[in-house]
């Protein structure tokens, strides 16, 4: 069912871009390479609520549904934030809370990793963390899997400048596009050294389990692979082929102010955006 809506979801995209050439096979086939970075928001905003399942399960389960879909569709491995250092400044109470969200989710986790061979990597530079045996118990009950799933606690850019923090850092793969929920930034989250040529994919819509449906994940993996192609060759390295690819560029973005705005269905309930060299892109579905 995931591969079915992905192949689905990936021509109806490429049917509406005219001015990009690539076809949906192409698509498909880059999921390979794909590592999608995930900082996880809007779980405290977002109100939907599903009977079956317990909001303090929401956003755990939400990221087994992104690894799962990852995994299904051929990728090989993903990093998701779990929380940063920053929000121990909001005060102890609601330190707390999110130390609860972790430890009731750590189990659900831990319990489909083993069962979908899912190897988990939880990154805490602390020792003195508050969950620290949780965590290590999670990563070895998972040591045989063979999906990457790279979980980030207690996170800090400051890492880097320690050799424990840069040391831990350098296990991360390179990440190639990095999402961001609710928030149309990516402050708190930068992972110096991975992400120098990783695409922004804006997911307008809270992390949390009963917002999403199955084919909603799935949209999401594919736009972020669209990020991720409308990027390739323009970070760091772009190198313009004659005067005519200038002037082009020039006329959509500064002249016709570009902005592309996709309809993947008739009621969307999910938006997301990623920019390009010549503009925005808008896509509902």
């Amino acid at each position: 069912m995931i591969r079915n809506y992905f192949q689905n979801i990936c021509t109806n995209i490429v049917k509406q871009l005219d001015d990009f050439k690539t076809n949906g096979e192409e698509l498909q086939e880059s999921i390979k390479e794909l590592v999608l970075y995930d900082a996880l928001d809007g779980g405290r905003t977002t109100l939907t609520s599903k009977p079956f399942i317990e909001p303090k399960h929401d956003i755990p389960l939400f990221s087994i549904g992104l690894i799962h879909t990852l995994k299904v569709l051929g990728a090989k491995s993903c990093v998701i934030m779990i929380h940063t250092s920053y929000n121990r400044e909001r005060g102890e109470k609601e330190f707390q809370r999110v130390l609860n969200l972790i430890k009731s989710g750590a189990e659900l986790i831990k319990e489909y990793s083993i069962e979908y061979n899912i190897k988990c990597n939880c990154l805490c530079i602390n020792e003195d963390y508050e969950l620290i045996d949780v965590l290590k118990d999670v990563e070895r009950c998972t040591r045989e899997g063979i999906f990457n799933a790279y979980f980030l606690f207690d996170y800090n850019e400051e890492w880097f400048r320690e050799k424990k923090g840069f040391d831990m850092l350098n296990k991360l793969p390179n990440i190639n596009v990095h999402v961001r929920h609710t928030k149309f930034n990516f402050s708190g989250g930068w992972i110096p050294g991975k992400m120098c040529k990783s695409a922004f994919l804006y997911s307008q819509n809270g992390a949390s389990f009963s917002n999403w449906e199955n084919d909603e994940l799935v949209a999401q993996v594919a736009i972020a692979l669209l990020a991720k192609k409308f990027n390739e060759g323009e970070g760091l390295n772009k190198v313009y082929s004659d005067d005519i690819e200038i002037q082009q560029r020039y006329i959509k973005r500064e002249v016709n102010l570009f902005k592309k705005i996709i309809y993947l269905r008739e009621h969307p309930k999910k938006l997301f955006i990623f920019g390009s060299s010549i503009g925005p892109y808008q896509i509902y579905y």
